[in-house]
């Protein structure tokens, strides 16, 4: 965590305006933009849907409520971005990291250990009913100065509550995506290093993964 972040709230939408400096992440038609903003206590980070058409804010609202409710599920999980709340209806806010993403260091970091963390993060979060869905997304699992991994953008998140009838339906299949994605950062920081199991795991799913509509860019691959 941040050393500012621990006293901030959500700000007003005029002090995100009258804070707001660099982009993070100017986003295209459909997505959000992601933006540094200097509050009354701190930084934070912003993901603001407000400056798109009348539609994608329609709909990026539908997003912000149900990352706010993953993000509320998982408070306290150590290895997740810390959320600070939501903004008004476009957009939420969470701490200031200084992280860089894991695909670009892998080669300067114990495989060991960062496999570690992303598994006992996995499992934190699926203890909540939450599946992240996207953790294949190379810019959404980073690494601290110190060494710490910390997963962010749960955008395409789902929340089952534990023990409900919709998590003992359907929590166990879905979160099947979290688990491939598991095995291929095992794939791509330690090379041949899957069990035979594993590896049959991964072929299924692959067979699955190509009835999917979506092709996402920047999945995770091998090198």
């Amino acid at each position: 965590m941040s050393p500012n972040s621990a006293a901030l709230t959500p700000p007003t939408r005029s002090a995100v305006e009258r804070g707001r400096s660099e982009y993070l992440l100017k986003g295209s038609w459909s997505k959000a933009d992601v933006y540094v903003a200097a509050v009354a206590g701190g930084v934070l980070v912003v993901k603001d849907f407000a400056a798109k058409s009348p539609i994608v804010r329609w709909l990026g609202r539908i997003q912000i409520s149900r990352e706010c409710a993953a993000y509320a599920a998982v408070d306290g999980v150590g290895g997740v971005a810390r959320w600070l709340g939501r903004i008004d209806a476009h957009a939420l806010a969470l701490e200031r990291l200084e992280a860089t993403p894991v695909r670009q260091i892998r080669k300067s970091v114990r495989p060991d250990d960062l496999l570690e963390q992303i598994r006992s993060t996995l499992d934190a979060i699926h203890e909540r009913g939450v599946v992240h869905n996207d953790l294949r997304g190379q810019d959404n699992t980073l690494v601290r100065p110190d060494g710490r991994v910390v997963l962010i953008d749960f955008a395409g998140a789902l929340c089952f509550r534990p023990g409900s009838f919709w998590h003992r339906l359907m929590f166990r299949r879905l979160s099947k995506v979290d688990e491939a994605a598991y095995l291929k950062w095992k794939e791509a920081l330690r090379p041949g290093a899957l069990t035979p199991e594993e590896q049959r795991f991964l072929r299924k799913f692959a067979r699955f993964r190509r009835l999917w509509i979506f092709n996402p860019k920047g999945a995770l691959k091998q090198s």
